[in-house]
């Protein structure tokens, strides 16, 4: 029994870290977790030891931006979940530390994602209102697979690579 259950860890280890950032933030999204949380905890996946928060906080913190903040329609939730990477591997810990190398992470990667997309606005990027029972089953049917997952699959790994970039630069971080 513990032998079967020592390679099915292993098992599942590799097959982890098979998976492409963009993969990991899909199945995230397909098991259930909103676009802020499965683009958040796809990005912390693959930042390691280089993220400061504990795991504990992952996907809590992102919970209530799904949907445009809470279903609202209003900032896209892969955004927000890729704003909160980059800040978690570039974010200052003390006031006086320099904020800039989070802020100029975080305005690339908003920006390259305004301009692929159009938009930051979930309603307009869905183009469906996911407060009503029209607009939740448009979701289930269409919108989830064919907009949201192909836009958290980018986010996380937009945000990744800007992380990467700025990391290998050796642009100063706290």
């Amino acid at each position: 029994m513990a032998a079967e259950y020592i390679w099915l860890l292993l098992k599942v280890s590799f097959w982890a870290e098979a998976l492409s950032i963009e993969e990991v933030a899909k199945r995230n999204f397909d098991s259930g977790f909103n676009c802020a949380e499965s683009t958040l905890a796809a990005v912390k996946d693959g930042l390691g030891a280089r993220g400061r928060a504990g795991d504990p906080v992952i996907p809590r913190i992102a919970t209530g931006f799904g949907g445009g903040i809470s279903r609202n329609g209003d900032v896209c939730g892969a955004i927000i979940g890729g704003v909160m990477a980059i800040s978690l591997a570039l974010g200052r810990d003390k006031s006086e530390q320099s904020r800039e190398p989070c802020y100029r992470a975080v305005d690339r990667f908003y920006n390259d994602f305004r301009i692929r997309f159009g938009s930051c606005k979930c309603r307009e990027l869905t183009n469906t209102n996911l407060k009503t029972a029209e607009g939740a089953m448009i979701y289930k049917t269409e919108v989830h697979t064919d907009v949201c997952l192909p836009l958290v699959a980018w986010a996380a790994k937009r945000a990744s690579d800007i992380i990467e970039e700025t990391t290998s630069a050796g642009i100063s971080t706290p």
